[in-house]
């Protein structure tokens, strides 16, 4: 409170040259500025009432012309009529201790208070103990090929479902989708404890069907300290730069084409994970079993389930505000159930279309799957890049078995290099957290408001590679491509922006795939040379 504010309270009170009223002056304190006002109103504490004190005219003794003694009645004089210093300044420190008293009233440890910003809706006690946050998202997504009947697969084949003739609903799909909603529910309970629920809706990527699932429900403890954090319940496996980056903060709109391999065995799991983060590095690792809601990969109703183990290990040797380079690595290893040993890994170019190129079809008897992945990320100023490559090797009995001819020996690979450059100067370096080896989405410098800010805006590009014909039993050959996507983002503010991709396959050979398919309406398209156009309305706190 600026003190000329609260002298005037003084002065009033005191009856410093102003002329009071005789009743009693209530005085009010506003709680968030700390000034003194003489009347309520929003924010404002009444201090209480105080009264004017009127002093007694002072007489004076004289003479009169007569020389006989008189007192008469005397005004006030200027000196006797203004408080002195003393006064005010004990009036003063009675007031400041009141203020005080108000103001810095202690708070009840458990009574909470409620903020909203970019980070969505959060709730804290006032001793920090107890967090609670809502956060969600939603995406919203538009999807065009340039030529739609492409494929379709025979009936008998490991392909698609056997009704006497061809399958020829397999077909890519024009249109609009809600890709993904989710909600989340986090905090933190009694300091050292974490949770979060995170239930969602989404495409499963079959033609129109949705799911209903759980992707994070966990428990985290944080009392060890510098010695790591450890997680309990369905979480990510610790695996790839791209699986560990949220779909809220993707640079693109779908990961890259290698991630069929890590989608659909090194996802989300129920088990134990380990968490040691540095300054500059981070350590991941785990033992999981099955995903508590079922995927297209075979990990669902068997009685054993299967089980895996993952890790990831970062670090970022040069850091700085708009600077960054980032060397990761993972491995997992999964075995699958007991008595459902198939794998399937198939490749659609959106979650919309139900039509995969690239399929292995059901490979049968699978013993177990290794994974390694290698990542670098840099960014310097507006411009970044990441780049990764990821494997992944099958076994499998070399003899026919009740499940069905095995698949044999064999590995798959992928990789991609991802680059963007930021046309209104935001730096994703930022947004970098060391202790978990991922980057965030930028924030732009402006919103959009078509007055003083146009948001931020962002250019970008990618070079993809799959290769799955590298299989021992060459009939489940799953084929190559090569594509590209070039594409912009429009950030509209910290909660919204609005994505572009363009990609064009320039190479696309079904492998073995091919003796079992048969070209529709556009001869030769199977081999490339074809384009899909996505776009995305991105929400989310």
């Amino acid at each position: 409170m600026k003190p000329t504010a609260l002298r005037i309270a003084v002065f009033a009170l005191l009856g410093g040259g102003i002329v009071l009223p005789a009743h009693a002056l209530q005085l009010y304190v506003d709680s968030k500025t700390s000034q003194v006002f003489t009347s309520p109103g929003p924010n404002r504490i009444k201090l209480g009432e105080f009264e004017q004190v009127e002093e007694k005219p002072a007489k004076s003794k004289s003479k009169s012309a007569h020389g006989a003694a008189a007192y008469e009645d005397t005004a006030y004089s200027s000196k006797a009529d203004l408080a002195t210093d003393a006064e005010v300044k004990k009036v003063e420190d009675k007031l400041n201790a009141r203020i005080d008293g108000v103001v810095n009233k202690p708070k009840k440890p458990n009574e909470a208070k409620a903020t909203i910003d970019d980070k969505g809706m959060r709730f804290e006690t006032n001793d920090g103990a107890f967090k609670f946050s809502l956060n969600g998202r939603l995406h919203t997504d538009a999807a065009m090929y340039s030529g739609g009947d492409i494929l379709t697969y025979h009936a008998k084949s490991p392909y698609g479902p056997y009704d006497g003739g061809l399958v020829t609903d397999n077909r890519q799909s024009d249109g609009t989708e809600v890709r993904r909603f989710r909600m989340e529910f986090a905090g933190q309970f009694y300091d050292d404890w974490k949770f979060k629920v995170q239930p969602e809706f989404a495409n499963a990527g079959s033609g129109g069907q949705y799911t209903v699932g759980i992707r994070d429900a966990f428990v985290q403890y944080t009392g060890f300290g510098d010695y790591g954090n450890f997680t309990a319940g369905q979480s990510k496996q610790p695996y790839s730069f791209q699986q560990m980056m949220s779909s809220n903060d993707m640079v693109f709109m779908e990961r890259s084409m290698e991630y069929v391999f890590t989608n659909s065995s090194v996802n989300r799991a129920i088990g134990l994970r380990y968490d040691l983060p540095g300054q500059w590095w981070g350590f991941a690792t785990g033992l999981y079993g099955d995903t508590a809601t079922p995927q297209t990969s075979g990990t669902s109703d068997a009685p054993d389930e299967g089980w895996g183990g993952s890790m990831r290990a970062t670090i970022a040797p040069w850091m700085k505000s708009d600077e960054l380079v980032h060397l990761g690595a993972s491995a997992a290893y999964r075995a699958p159930q007991s008595d459902r040993r198939d794998l399937r890994y198939n490749f659609k170019q959106t979650a919309m279309s139900p039509m995969a190129y690239l399929d292995t079809g059901t490979m049968h008897d699978i013993q177990n799957s290794q994974f390694i992945n290698g990542e670098m990320v840099g960014v310097y100023g507006p411009f970044s890049f990441e780049t990764e490559y990821n494997a992944t090797w099958l076994n499998s009995n070399d003899s026919a078995t009740s499940l069905g001819e095995p698949a044999g020996a064999g590995y798959m690979q992928g990789a991609h290099v991802d680059v963007a450059y930021t046309l209104t100067g935001e730096s994703r370096a930022t947004t970098y957290r060391a202790d978990q080896g991922v980057l965030s989405r930028i924030k732009p410098n402006q919103n959009l408001n078509f007055d003083d800010g146009w948001g931020a805006w962002e250019l970008k590009g990618r070079f993809a590679w799959l290769d799955m014909n590298q299989i021992g039993d060459q009939q489940y050959a799953g084929g190559n491509e090569v594509s590209s996507t070039v594409g912009a983002n429009w950030y509209w503010n910290n909660w919204s922006r609005f994505m572009l991709d363009w990609t064009h396959v320039y190479s696309l050979n079904v492998g073995q795939a091919g003796n079992n398919r048969t070209v529709l309406d556009v001869p030769g398209q199977n081999t490339g040379d074809w384009d899909v156009v996505q776009a995305r309305v991105s929400l989310a706190y």
